[in-house]
């Protein structure tokens, strides 16, 4: 008793020496002014915090009905669900190394003693030829912690777990970037079959004049070929545009977790597109990091690997175990649960690798590389992030000049048109100029329509690149 008590209290002394090292989380001293160009500067407002609900801004309830669905039923978020679950699993596997273990046994067997071997010896001490044998009881073990080995694997698993919590969030985020930016482009598909279909039956007006001309002699057949030319290559666009339509519907509906041709009635009624807010809210730069689920997904991944170092170095040293056993032995049933018929076994156990042939230093040495790579794995997350929002930035203030000079384009595109038109009714110019206006009008209409279905793709990548959006689907409170 006073060596298990010798060896207790010097375990208790020594548990406070945690190997490895304690993490702290990376700092990233940056700027928190954005470097965009004048145009995007004017569209953005820095002091105001990003809107969490994004989707509500562009003012389209189907839009938001949609993301609604996606957080609810897309697939992926699922399987990032199921992965938080097996990691909060893991996190209690690892935390049961703080506690015994107990194990309960028994046993009944009939037992022959070999006549060369043990009759001789068993006849001297009246030990019979055959005989039954029974065993029932409880063994236990417990390691104590003292250098910190469970406390580092705990550590590590709660990490991975707030990592699969954060991967959760990236994948949500995605989620609902993904079906606004799909919803957006099948709005942008039906808006340019709109203004295709118009452009047919503008040429093909063209068309009848240069016939009705034909017929009295007052157009030559070149004429009448490049005016049915035009008109064919417009009609040529129309089954590309079903297609990408019926692409996007599929798109959006897998991406809320139904069947491809779930929404298509509902989408293939035509809509406008959504409308772009007047100011966009961003924020402070600097506020990405501690928004943006990749970068708290990388640092989660870094806090790991540390953890991971501390559990790799506490194999170097000796385990320490109180080990102890009770039991009720005897060759008769009946005398099984006797006061006589009771063993026990109690005392401490220490296990220290001496020769290992450097593996346990190889193991060491291969978590700090893995909590090197880490490391950079978290830098380059932030300046990833950095650039998707600068860039995200840029592309929607210049997107929106754009717009506004196709729109511009288009309304002179519109009147030559009309010039055009009036010039061959009367003789003044031949077919090619009507062709040519009704040509570089189609062309700058469809640019315009890009146009626009870029600008609210181009505010939906700045929307997800600044982070928000995952909080008003947030379930993971539990840590």
């Amino acid at each position: 008793m006073r060596t298990l008590l010798l060896f207790s209290s010097s375990a208790l002394l020594l548990s406070a020496c945690t190997v490895g090292p304690d993490y702290t989380p990376p700092r990233f001293d940056g700027a928190s002014s954005w470097f965009s160009s004048e145009r995007a500067e004017a569209t953005v407002d820095d002091t105001q915090a990003v809107r969490l609900d994004w989707w509500n801004a562009l003012e389209d309830p189907m839009l938001s009905s949609l993301i609604d669905k996606a957080a609810a039923h897309n697939l992926d978020i699922k399987i990032a669900e199921a992965n938080i679950r097996e990691a909060r699993a893991l996190r209690r596997a690892e935390k049961s190394g703080y506690f015994p273990n107990v194990n309960a046994s028994g046993i009944s067997r009939r037992e022959g003693l070999s006549e060369n071997a043990g009759v001789p010896a068993g006849q001297g001490a009246g030990i019979p030829l055959n005989r039954d044998f029974y065993d029932t009881g409880f063994d236990a073990s417990w390691e104590i912690d003292v250098f910190g080995g469970v406390q580092r694997s705990v550590e590590a698993a709660d990490a991975r777990l707030g990592a699969s919590i954060e991967n959760r969030r990236d994948i949500i985020l995605t989620a609902l970037a993904e079906t606004a930016r799909n919803y957006t482009e099948l709005r942008g598909t039906q808006r340019r079959m709109a203004i295709t279909k118009k452009n047919i039956g503008l040429q093909q007006k063209t068309v009848e004049i240069v016939c009705q001309r034909y017929d009295v002699g007052d157009a030559n057949e070149f004429e009448l070929q490049r005016a049915k030319a035009q008109l064919e290559i417009t009609q040529a666009a129309l089954p590309n545009l079903n297609a990408d339509l019926r692409a996007s519907a599929y798109r959006v509906s897998v991406l809320t977790g139904q069947e491809p041709q779930a929404l298509l009635e509902d989408l293939l009624e035509s809509k406008p597109l959504p409308a772009p807010p007047d100011v966009v809210p961003v924020g402070l730069r600097s506020d990405i990091l501690r928004r943006r689920p990749d970068v708290r997904l990388a640092e989660r991944q870094l806090a790991a690997e540390v953890a991971d170092i501390g559990v790799a170095e506490s194999k170097l040293f000796p385990s320490f175990f109180l080990t102890g056993d009770i039991a009720q032995q005897a060759l008769s049933f009946s005398d099984l649960f006797t006061s006589a018929s009771t063993a026990f076994a109690l005392g401490p156990l220490i296990q220290w690798p001496i020769f290992r042939a450097g593996e346990i230093r190889a193991q060491i040495a291969s978590e700090e590389a893995q909590a090197d790579a880490s490391t950079y794995a978290y830098e380059k997350a932030v300046l990833t992030a950095l650039e998707d929002a600068e860039t995200a930035l840029v592309r929607y203030g210049e997107e929106l000049e754009t717009r506004k000079r196709l729109a511009k384009a288009v309304a002179s595109n519109a009147r030559a048109v009309q010039l055009a038109k009036q010039r061959y009714e009367r003789g003044e110019d031949n077919i090619l100029s009507v062709v040519d206006a009704e040509r570089e009008l189609a062309q700058v209409e469809d640019g315009l329509v890009h146009s626009e279905t870029r600008v609210i793709t181009n505010l939906i990548s700045l929307y997800k690149a600044l982070g928000g959006g995952w909080e008003k689907f947030e379930r993971d409170k539990e840590q």
